[in-house]
């Protein structure tokens, strides 16, 4: 017998007189077997590719395909989809922010920009200022959206099924990709200055992203839990954690600003 560990080969025993290891059936080398042959079944591993590893050569493109037509793959989104994730609400404020800033600056142009072309000394800026109006805009757009995350995180925590950072982003980003895309048609109403029409597509996002996007998801977590959980409760419970919230914002943010817009006015 040889031993595969030291190949020391010895005539009998259970065990190789110089490691000690345990002499079994599977192995054991014959002794005119080429040792090299009891390596052969590890060599599989090498090509070994992990689901996670498939994953991550998904394409932009074909995520957004997949999530546009199925929302619901969002729920069942991995640690390995966050860039993914992080790529859309970022865009979801960005679109979100510059639909108002469009629109704002139509509206001013129409009212005020239109009147100072008749005029060559009026003092009118032909446009609102692009950076200032909309980093504020996205400042709030950022805060309703921060303050949900906060919420989904804390109740998921209380639940005892917390969510990790990166897997809470991955699939709040992918539940919310159909509501990117009805913030860019916003932005798009924006540009064509109907007030309405950016109004509604803006309030309907806004409102899925602070009351109906924390019920959805806690309500999905507590389904997929092994444990009895009053999962009706929690999911009213974060939603209504997440308007009040925002109701705060609205109160001693948003309101704020649009006084001193109004003060200011005038004199732009």
């Amino acid at each position: 017998m040889i031993c595969v560990h030291c190949q020391y080969e010895q005539e009998a025993g259970n065990y190789c007189n110089v490691c000690g290891t345990p002499f079994y059936d599977s192995l054991m080398v014959p002794e005119d077997g080429p040792v090299y042959e009891v390596l052969d079944a590890a060599e599989p591993r090498s090509e070994f590719r992990s689901t996670r590893h498939e994953k991550d050569k998904i394409p932009f493109s074909t995520y957004l395909k997949e999530h546009l037509k199925q929302p619901g793959k969002g729920f069942a989104a991995e640690e390995d989809m966050f860039t993914y994730g992080l790529m859309v609400i970022v865009f979801y404020m960005f679109a979100f922010a510059l639909s108002f800033y469009f629109l704002a600056n139509k509206l001013y142009t129409i009212m005020l920009g239109g009147l100072a072309t008749l005029f060559t000394e009026t003092g009118y800026q032909q446009s609102l200022p692009f950076l200032n109006l909309t980093s504020t805009i996205l400042f709030f757009i950022a805060l309703f959206t921060f303050s949900t995350l906060f919420c989904l995180y804390v109740a998921a925590k209380w639940m005892g099924e917390g969510l990790s950072v990166r897997l809470l982003v991955a699939q709040f980003g992918s539940v919310i990709l159909p509501f990117t895309l009805v913030n860019i048609l916003a932005l798009c109403f924006g540009l064509a200055g109907a007030g309405g029409l950016t109004l509604f597509t803006t309030g309907v996002s806004l409102f899925f992203l602070i009351a109906i996007m924390p019920a959805l998801l806690i309500y999905h977590r507590g389904m997929r839990s092994s444990r009895t959980l009053n999962i009706v409760y929690w999911s009213i419970g974060t939603t209504g954690a997440s308007m009040l919230i925002s109701y705060l914002i609205i109160r001693y943010f948003i309101i704020d600003f649009v006084k001193q817009l109004q003060d200011v006015a005038p004199f732009l």
